[in-house]
């Protein structure tokens, strides 16, 4: 068995360091540490089709969002309305820049950059193997800065107090926003980070034989925060993701 072989039937858990020897798991299945049982990967139903279909679904009820207004309110007769496009011209217009490009970047622009990565590499769209591992490594990164669904919920909780001043209504854009948070955590969620990385570019190869059952600081070796790749303990940058580590 070669080297590369032997690590990629391991994980070093990344709650407690343990080397575990992954089963052959069946679809729907997942890998737990056995000492403190957090989730190591999963092997998904159609793990190409089930995030493309989810990720679709989230950029056109994304779409549909940025079409329609948002929310309605009525005051003493007088009627306004407003779409998720205006709230940041509303926030630049009342001095509150840094409060707009907040919500552009992060309510709007990487939730939909991370859903448009999803689709180019679980795909395997022709790009470069140096563009997939910077994209593969964004994701990652960015893919728990997206605050759409922390919008909503904050939407909500002003329905509440803003009740008092007058009549609140939903626009036809605030179901498809809905929507929109629901499925976008479900395409997150369906891509297994392991997975992914393999299917990118191998694990480097090992020297040294692996114990499972045996932390990895006991063996001189550390997991890849990034890729989880294992790697010697010395190694301070992982050769396939590129992600410095400590």
């Amino acid at each position: 068995m070669c080297e590369h072989h032997h690590a990629a039937k391991h994980i070093l858990c990344p709650q407690c360091d343990m080397l575990v020897a992954l089963p052959r798991l069946s679809h729907g299945q997942k890998a737990a540490c056995p000492r403190c049982g957090a989730t190591l990967t999963t092997e998904w139903d159609a793990p190409r089709q089930r995030p493309t279909a989810y990720a679709l679904a989230a950029l056109f009820m994304l779409l549909l969002s940025n079409l329609f207004p948002f929310v309605n309110m009525n005051v003493a007769g007088v009627t306004s309305e407003v779409t998720l496009l205006e709230i940041p011209g509303v926030m630049f217009s009342e001095d509150y820049a840094s409060l707009g490009t907040f919500f552009l970047l992060f309510v709007q622009l990487v939730p939909a950059f991370c859903l448009v990565t999803i689709l180019l590499l679980v795909n395997r769209a022709s790009l470069p193997l140096s563009v997939k591992k910077t994209l593969a490594r964004i994701f990652f990164l960015l893919k728990s800065w997206g605050m759409a669904e922390i919008f909503l919920a904050g939407v909500l909780v002003s329905f509440v107090k803003l009740m008092a001043y007058g009549d609140i209504g939903i626009g036809s854009s605030f179901i498809p926003w809905c929507l929109f948070c629901l499925v976008q955590l479900r395409a997150f969620q369906c891509v297994d980070r392991r997975w992914l990385w393999d299917d990118i570019a191998p694990q480097p190869a090992l020297a040294q034989p692996l114990t499972p059952g045996i932390t990895g600081i006991r063996q001189s070796l550390r997991s890849c925060a990034c890729c989880t790749a294992i790697l010697p303990a010395e190694s301070l940058v992982c050769p396939r993701c590129h992600t410095k580590g400590y």
